[in-house]
């Protein structure tokens, strides 16, 4: 008899320690996953927070509007450019030294092509080359100019276009400011259509000018 109470008594306390036992794991479990619950909702704070800045950098790259472009025939566009015009763009022509529309201007704005409007320079990056024609040390975005290697008997230089209507703007040279991409973009006056800065944008007076235009 006694025999068969001990071996109830000690069935019983195995019963409970395993209870215990199950118990403390399932608490255990519980509060990792409440603590990966935690874990991820501050995931997806961090992820919600960061978007505004990802759609505020795409915005900036998408400000400048492009118009819409239908190509012209050879006799549309010598009615719609000048004589100087379509001989730069479509003759590969280069207009004279000091002597082009645009080779000093000092205004901050927006360089589009003559054809086709799309934009290809800053006035931000704009400097003064000395060479007489607009130079710039970089195109508004790279894959708006495209590029064509010209062989004059000893020699090659790199031709420069627009590249949605293959304008001839200009060449490009190794030998622009170095601080910056150490290119210079000489551009034709005649290949370009300047856009002034808008009123809104426009640097308050009191300001001082940027740099780069100060030296033009």
């Amino acid at each position: 008899m006694n025999h068969s109470l001990k071996t109830i008594s000690n069935s019983i306390t195995w019963v409970l320690l395993l209870s215990l036992v199950t118990l403390g794991l399932g608490n255990s479990v519980t509060r990792g996953q409440s603590q990966d619950a935690t874990n991820t909702d501050a995931s997806q704070v961090a992820e919600e927070e960061s978007a505004p800045e990802d759609e505020s950098a795409a915005n900036a790259e998408e400000e400048i509007e492009e118009p819409p472009y239908t190509p012209k025939s050879k006799s549309e566009l010598q009615k719609s450019l000048t004589s100087l015009q379509y001989k730069v763009t479509q003759n590969s022509d280069t207009e004279p030294a000091f002597r082009n529309k645009y080779w000093d201007n000092k205004k901050p704005g927006l360089y589009r092509c003559i054809v086709c409007g799309q934009s290809l320079f800053s006035s931000d990056t704009k400097y003064k080359s000395g060479t007489g024609w607009p130079s710039f040390y970089d195109p508004i975005k790279k894959n708006h100019v495209g590029y064509k290697t010209e062989r004059f008997f000893f020699t090659t230089r790199t031709e420069v276009h627009c590249s949605r209507c293959k304008a001839h703007l200009g060449h490009v040279f190794d030998d622009g400011p170095k601080e910056k991409t150490g290119m210079r973009y000489c551009m034709n006056s005649a290949s370009l259509r300047f856009e002034p800065q808008s009123e809104t944008d426009k640097q308050a007076p009191d300001q001082p000018a940027e740099s780069s235009l100060s030296e033009l």
